[in-house]
């Protein structure tokens, strides 16, 4: 798809529900299924009929900017009661359907985000959990298509309806929770349940939060959010993870060799931004892009490698550096993703934060959902760390360095991104600078 444009067809997820349950259950070797948990990517709203057939493919979250002139009027349209529609803000969405398809618009008898969608499918109940509704309310905006109440996450949303309980061969009724986010899902699986726990998740992107009481205030950039816990999360989503490194390798260097000359290498020789899809947290700017400073001559594929690694470990440490002057260094963070087994990765993560990583149990790997299925039926099972890393003191010093001026070169060159070719989200549209899961279904 063109930049700008990220949809997805609903119809496979529902495929990916089936072949995913077929794999399950061919694991579980006869153990009794108790419960069906669910997770998805979002926000991605779709709009559905009576039946909860999708009427509209999904957009999905930041990467798809078409509403972004009518996100734009709700924030000037704001006020000071609430929050502004951020990029990932489902209301400009369902406005742009509206405006750009009204006929279906109008006969949509629902909105529901991709979680919703697919318990919808499974238990016939109109379904959208309480995280992901914060996503579709802003003070005085009245959302243009009807939304369900909202759930907690993991309470039971319905039983397994006959045709999907034949076709994945269960027990028709088995309880479905709610479910949420994929994100809020792997943070459960981290292990962050209360005030005090940390936890990230290096996946596609990358994301880095502090459970904390209620009325805590985020920091510029960054936000809160309810999570399945105690109290609510602060901190960040961002749209750079593994999904960066995916992209180097697939259209410059796909061979191990330059993962192994990169791990070689020291921190700093150049220093790269990551934003090859823009970013949500901290900057939250559709126009951002990548970008690497510091070639010569003697630069290659491992240099630039590196540089892209120690990107994602900078965003780490931009975010946890900014909660720190309300909540103190976090010695220790419970971490999970697939990132978590690149090794490279997930130790300049380990030395950017100067702390210990707690690598959960089958980390990278679909558990959230079932742990908070489990959760939903009252089950707790023991988890402890499957790795530890022990940061390396020099390096989390280095990354410390080269900290503000990863910074400094993101907003330098912000008004540069702008006016290079293909930035625009919307060709010969209304363009104005914005205010500042991996796809999977699980």
């Amino acid at each position: 798809m063109g930049d700008g444009i990220a949809e997805h067809d609903p119809g496979e997820w529902l495929a990916g529900v089936a072949a995913a349950g077929a794999r399950a259950l061919a694991s579980a070797e006869g153990a009794r299924i108790a419960v069906v948990g669910v997770a998805a990517l979002g926000p991605a709203p779709v709009l559905v009929d009576d039946e909860l057939r999708p009427l509209t493919p999904a957009l999905l979250f930041a990467l798809d900017r078409r509403a972004e002139p009518q996100r734009l009027d709700m924030v000037e349209r704001g006020s000071s009661e609430g929050p502004d529609a951020t990029l990932d803000s489902a209301l400009p969405k369902l406005a742009w359907w509206l405006e750009h398809d009204p006929e279906t618009a109008a006969g949509a008898r629902w909105a529901l985000d991709a979680t919703g969608f697919v318990v919808g499918s499974l238990t016939g109940v109109a379904v959208m959990d309480s995280i992901t509704a914060a996503d579709y309310a802003l003070p005085g905006v009245e959302a243009p298509v009807p939304l369900p109440d909202p759930l907690d996450a993991t309470a039971v949303a319905g039983g397994l309806e006959p045709g999907w309980a034949e076709r994945l061969g269960l027990p028709a009724g088995v309880p479905v929770t709610a479910g949420t986010y994929d994100s809020f899902a792997d943070l459960a699986a981290a292990g962050v349940r209360r005030p005090g726990d940390s936890g990230l998740v290096l996946g596609s992107t990358t994301i880095v939060c502090r459970a904390v009481d209620h009325g805590f205030e985020p920091p510029a950039g960054l936000g809160v959010s309810d999570y399945p816990g105690d109290g609510v999360v602060a901190g960040g989503w961002t749209l750079s993870g593994g999904l960066v490194l995916d992209w180097f390798a697939e259209r410059f260097a796909a061979h191990d060799d330059v993962a192994r000359a990169a791990a070689e290498r020291e921190p700093g020789g150049l220093l790269a931004l990551p934003y090859v899809s823009g970013e949500r947290t901290p900057l939250w700017d559709p126009f951002a892009r990548g970008a690497v400073i510091g070639l010569s001559l003697e630069s290659g594929p491992a240099e630039v490698h590196r540089a892209l690694v120690d990107s994602l470990a900078l965003t780490a440490l931009d975010h946890a550096e900014r909660l720190e002057p309300a909540l103190g260094r976090c010695g220790t963070w419970g971490a999970t993703g697939g990132g978590t087994r690149h090794p490279l990765w997930a130790q300049a993560t380990a030395d950017a934060l100067g702390a210990r990583l707690e690598i959960a149990p089958d980390a990278g790997e679909a558990v959230g959902p079932a742990l908070l299925g489990l959760r939903a039926i009252g089950a707790e099972p023991e988890r402890r760390p499957a790795a530890v890393l022990e940061p390396d003191p020099r390096r989390a010093e280095r990354y410390r360095e080269l900290l503000p001026a990863f910074r400094e070169l993101a907003t330098a060159v912000a008004p540069i991104m702008r006016t290079l070719k293909g930035s625009d989200p919307h060709p010969g549209g209304r363009v104005r600078p914005s205010p500042g899961g991996e796809e999977r279904v699980s």
